[in-house]
């Protein structure tokens, strides 16, 4: 009796391992933008614009605009996110 008891208990610990490597580390997503973003910048006084896809640690597109000493999250939803989104993507010079 004590062998089956070994065995199924060595069972369940091997299926609890398989299903936690399969979950997620964190249930909180590491984007960059925790808000949807200012839906205009002027880009007289942008020095870099990114724009990030989603990925598996963050599922939302980011567009990102450094200034002098902060960096400011676009909303892509804006009129002129959506332009400078375009932008990036044909290649085009955004700044």
């Amino acid at each position: 009796m004590t062998k089956q008891a070994f065995f199924t208990v060595l069972v369940l610990l091997a299926c609890c391992v398989a299903l936690i490597q399969g979950l997620p580390t964190s249930s909180r997503e590491r984007c960059l933008c925790r808000r949807s973003g200012m839906l205009s910048v002027n880009m007289d006084r942008v020095i870099k614009v990114e724009y990030h896809r989603s990925t598996i640690s963050c599922g939302q597109e980011e567009l990102l605009v450094v200034l002098r000493n902060k960096q400011r999250c676009v909303n892509l939803n804006g009129d002129q996110g959506r332009r400078i989104k375009q932008a990036i993507m044909e290649g085009r010079k955004v700044i």
